[in-house]
């Protein structure tokens, strides 16, 4: 059995999918399976797949009779998956050499975590390296926004426990699943950079900019409720999510906020720098959450 099953979901895939799949092969970490669903592709992604599958025993191509989209793509080839680790990637992604190898270790290392996400590069067309965004990487950002990113890994055992991707939360399948993987599990960020993530004008993130926003909205009120609960959220989190679960981004209300929380670390860092105690009480006192 597979220690790890890779999942790539793919649909016209033939520009850049052979470049992701040797970025599988070239792995440090060689005990995986890799399940390729072709989405009833038009192009050659098939017989790109189907060649790869021929020459190595690990590689299994399924093709959908029909086209699902991507979350009914994912859940075909987990159904079909039999690692203790599941993970996906697309056509488009490049993983680095160590991209399994850090991500098993942490998990093989800390058995009360059920997902783990790392860091990664943003690349264009042509792999080259742009600015990365830099999202708040801490599970207690993820209520306000998929900080999750394309490099994590989680386990079985939890992937049994929430269940399949929601087929009707295509365009933001991935986001639900980790928010349902943070309310039910253990989900913990990396500064590990294991990845390299493709920004390109085709992209599913591209082409369906307004619906991705509109799901996402749908995900943030849908586990709303739940977010507070577990993790205690302030009145001011509290606002601030009700806020962007309706699909709006921020009000100057919630920027003076933000404003308040920068001026309040700074200044007490200034002011109180010979006495860490001293700094950190006076920030946890003042602070908003």
């Amino acid at each position: 059995m597979a220690l790890v099953s890779i999942v790539l979901p793919v649909y016209n895939g033939e520009r850049f999918m052979k470049e992701s799949i040797d970025s599988v092969l070239g792995q440090s970490f060689s005990d995986w399976e890799l399940i390729i669903v072709d989405d009833c592709s038009t192009d050659n992604t098939y017989e790109i797949a189907k060649s790869y599958a021929d020459a190595d025993p690990r590689i299994t191509v399924i093709r959908n009779n029909v086209n699902k989209r991507l979350p009914a793509s994912l859940n075909v080839g987990f159904e079909n998956a039999r690692g203790k680790y599941f993970t996906w990637t697309s056509d488009d992604n490049v993983a680095k050499s160590n991209w399994l190898s850090v991500l098993v270790d942490y998990l093989d290392k800390n058995p009360d975590v059920d997902m783990v996400s790392a860091m990664m590069d943003y690349i264009d067309e042509n792999g080259d390296l742009f600015f990365n965004p830099g999202h708040k990487r801490t599970v207690y950002a993820l209520p306000y926004i998929s900080n999750v990113g394309a490099a994590f890994m989680y386990r079985r055992a939890i992937a049994e426990k929430i269940g399949v991707y929601d087929e009707s939360a295509f365009c933001a399948e991935d986001y639900d699943y980790w928010c349902r993987i943070a309310l039910n599990g253990n989900l913990v960020y990396i500064p590990d950079n294991v990845y390299k993530y493709r920004i390109q004008a085709n992209s599913l993130t591209m082409l369906y900019d307004k619906k991705v926003k509109e799901k996402v909205a749908r995900v943030q009120a849908k586990y709303r409720k739940d977010f507070i609960e577990k993790f205690n959220l302030s009145y001011y989190n509290r606002m601030k999510l009700e806020y962007l679960s309706c699909g709006h981004k921020y009000k100057p209300f919630f920027v003076l906020f933000d404003i308040y929380k920068f001026l309040l670390k700074n200044t007490t860092n200034l002011f109180l720098f010979w006495n860490r105690d001293l700094r950190r009480k006076t920030y946890r006192k003042y602070r908003i959450q």
